[in-house]
């Protein structure tokens, strides 16, 4: 029961020990302002800076945090009250009830009455000061007619703090009643939020399994046609010409590059992090193989510049490229395919360039095709899924680059990307 009654909210605590901390030193001053007014004014010795300590300690005090302190801090700010409002009923008593003694005593019991939150302590502390201050005139000199409008002012001070203190409690109970609902509400979907979080969890396990059977699956074909690509040189080399050796060459190159591609989609779907995969890429050996492997007659692809080592994750740049380079030939319907690729350097940025003579892209298309299954109104191949180009997007932006083209319909199209050095 007492301790119930000295509990409070979290929110009041707060707010209560916030005007502790206003009343320290304000209640200081106003008794420093009393006596220079009123030089004659009489006070307990040393009450002053008793009280100025009191409630800055009691202020402080829920910012230690201490469980037991908080659980009774109702109690510790009631009698800090309780013994400042009597104090002032004796003080004003002691300078004969003058006016700004008996203003002080006013508003520090309206706003006592306003501070307590439990109706037991407010009415037994209202209770204890109406009997203080009806002993106090009755044992004094002050004229009839004062008295009885002392004991008016003080019964109406403390019967519209009633009231105001009521519509207070109601309004308190209706908070608590509302928080205690929001609680379960949040108790409810945090639970909610946790199942989901664990099917999540299963679902994503189930889908790494799933990743790691297909990316088996599919790496043992491309190891199957690298072995036998590799028999047939080894075994008769000798016997075929030079173009059929270097064709076999180009499928093994193709067959590694295939599984670094497989490799590297496993680890994206799974994502994992840039950082563990980065690592220094020799973009002459990738750039020459891709050039190798896109061109044939009546399509050549070009490398205009030598190009430096980059920082980053060799399948990631190599999906880049490999996007760049046959977009640029497939939507090229010109006879003679010519595709370019360079580079330079722009501040702290390796900037690079994938420059074609296809067919152009209007201006309007420039941020569509950019989005993930989206494509031109004028492609109608039945492959494209528009995805490639999403994805390059994604990977350098990733990377903390950017990408953009340059294009005008009919004058072919040159793709821009940014990585950093």
């Amino acid at each position: 029961m007492l301790k119930s009654i000295g509990k409070l909210e979290d929110f009041e605590i707060k707010n209560i020990s916030i005007v502790f901390l206003m009343m320290s030193p304000g209640l200081f001053l106003y008794s420093i302002l009393i006596f220079s007014v009123n030089p004659n004014a009489t006070e307990i010795y040393g009450a002053r800076e008793v009280l100025f300590f009191l409630f800055l300690i009691v202020g402080l005090l829920p910012f230690t945090k201490n469980k037991k302190v908080l659980e009774n801090y109702g109690w510790i700010t009631f009698f800090s009250l309780f013994i400042f409002g009597h104090y002032l009923i004796y003080t004003t008593y002691f300078n004969n009830f003058s006016l700004d003694y008996l203003l002080g005593t006013y508003v520090s019991v309206f706003g006592t009455v306003l501070l307590l939150k439990d109706r037991f302590l407010i009415i037994f502390f209202s209770a204890t000061c109406l009997l203080h201050i009806y002993f106090r005139l009755f044992s004094s000199e002050v004229p009839a007619i004062d008295e009885v409008a002392i004991l008016i002012s003080m019964t109406t001070i403390f019967f519209f703090s009633f009231i105001i203190l009521n519509n207070s409690l109601t309004y308190k109970k209706k908070l608590i009643k509302n928080n205690i609902k929001l609680e379960e509400e949040v108790k409810i979907r945090t639970k909610d939020l946790l199942e989901r979080t664990n099917i999540l969890t299963e679902k994503n396990k189930e889908l790494e399994e799933f990743a790691y059977v297909i990316s088996h699956d599919l790496k043992t074909p491309i190891r199957n046609v690298y072995t036998i690509t590799q028999w047939l040189l080894d075994d008769h080399k000798s016997v075929f010409n030079e173009e059929i050796n270097s064709n076999l060459q180009l499928i093994k190159e193709q067959s590694n590059q295939m599984e670094l591609l497989v490799n590297g989609i496993l680890e994206y779907s799974l994502q994992k992090k840039q950082g563990n995969y980065s690592c220094d890429i020799d973009l002459n050996k990738m750039l020459t193989n891709i050039a190798k492997a896109n061109s044939r007659a009546k399509c050549r692809v070009l490398l205009k510049d030598t190009f430096p080592k980059v920082k980053g994750i060799e399948y990631q740049l190599l999906q880049v490229f490999q996007n760049l380079v046959q977009n640029a030939i497939k939507y090229n319907d010109n006879e003679e395919k010519l595709i370019s690729i360079g580079y330079k350097t722009v501040n702290q940025f390796y900037q690079f360039s994938i420059e074609d003579n296809g067919i152009g892209i209007e201006e309007k298309y420039f941020e569509k095709i950019f989005k993930l299954f989206q494509k031109l109104e004028i492609i109608t191949e039945k492959d494209s899924i528009g995805m490639g180009l999403a994805l390059v997007k994604k990977i350098i932006n990733t990377m903390g680059g950017k990408v953009w083209l340059k294009s005008k319909l009919g004058e072919g199209t040159i793709f821009y990307f940014t990585i950093p050095k």
